[in-house]
């Protein structure tokens, strides 16, 4: 019969429903009223979540205390959320981290980090935990250790062995009923040909952003260049979305990336986390416009279920 669907041929798979959010109260410090001010436009734009980073140095100024206030703009900031139909996911790490526990070592000595950030971890969940809907322990591990330890491979290679630790520690108290997700900093690594010395960075960089991370995340085992590999108890499978962090402009390709992501990683739903560059509001726009709408085609062969926008103004750009 005319008209008649052709039973031989391959059905196009259906597309998943990506949640798109933003990060909110990035400018906490410029004004009394940014966290109002972004959840306005938030909610505005009917997004699916919202990401907030819960200030650590805030939140326990002394060790083994926090701060009611933060409590208090946590659940505020659920509630506002949630009454318009999103959800609330936190990051639990800002690069401002505690005077006190800087001055202990922070997370440059593996004793200090394995003591205290399993304790924020836990007073921070036992405190919100049920105004949540997803956690991000931290994000960009490499950019952090880069920014920690920069220019000394031996001690580099302690830190991100501290982060994978900490990693573990947070994932053991936070995998419940919501996901963890992480937030990993990729990119397409060049190696090149002509500099023996740049070649040699480069091929170290390629390994800690990609195989240090998924390895350790697929099947527990540590490798860290110029370190015996291990194996670290409970991190094989140690999240339940795998997100990769990207920057970059309208023609940053995404494909790859989430490709490869979900073939040397854990099998799981894939998250991410987008930083628009541009020189003016409008080529960021067009970054945020570009990519959520590649992230939207690719969802129908990739099990991609969410994606954040780090600049919230961009976004709504975008939306305009």
């Amino acid at each position: 019969m005319s008209g008649s669907p052709d039973p031989t041929a391959e059905a196009t798979p259906p597309r998943r429903a990506v949640s798109i959010g933003a990060v909110v109260g990035a400018r906490l410090g410029e004004s009394a009223t940014a966290l109002v001010d972004d959840l306005e436009i938030a909610t505005g734009l009917g997004l699916g979540h919202v990401r907030l980073t819960v200030p650590w140095s805030v939140a326990q100024p002394k060790p083994a205390t926090l701060d009611g206030g933060v409590v208090e703009q946590v659940r505020a900031t659920a509630q506002t959320v949630r009454s318009s139909g999103g959800q609330l996911w936190l990051c639990l790490l800002s690069p401002d981290v505690p005077r006190w526990f800087e001055n202990e070592g922070g997370f440059t000595d593996a004793s200090t980090a394995r003591h205290w950030w399993p304790r924020w971890v836990e007073a921070i969940a036992d405190a919100v935990g049920d105004d949540v809907d997803g956690w991000v322990p931290f994000e960009a591990p490499f950019a952090m250790a880069n920014r920690l330890v920069p220019g000394d491979p031996r001690r580099h290679g302690e830190l991100v062995d501290t982060l994978l630790v900490a990693w573990r520690d947070a994932w053991r108290l936070l995998q419940g009923p919501v996901p963890v997700a992480t937030s990993l900093d990729v990119r397409t690594v060049v190696i090149p040909r002509d500099d023996v010395v740049a070649a040699e960075a480069a091929r170290r960089e390629e390994h800690l952003r990609w195989h240090t991370w998924l390895r350790a995340l697929r099947d527990g085992t540590i490798t860290i260049p110029g370190r015996a590999d291990r194996e670290l108890a409970d991190m094989a499978g140690a999240c339940d979305q795998l997100g990769i962090a990207v920057s970059g402009d309208a023609g940053v390709d995404l494909e790859p990336l989430l490709h490869r992501a979900a073939e040397q990683g854990p099998d799981r739903p894939l998250a991410l986390t987008f930083r628009p560059v541009g020189p003016d509001p409008d080529a960021r726009a067009e970054a945020v416009d570009t990519v959520l709408r590649r992230a939207t085609e690719l969802a129908a062969s990739l099990p991609l279920v969410r994606a954040t926008v780090t600049d919230l103004d961009a976004l709504a750009h975008a939306h305009a």
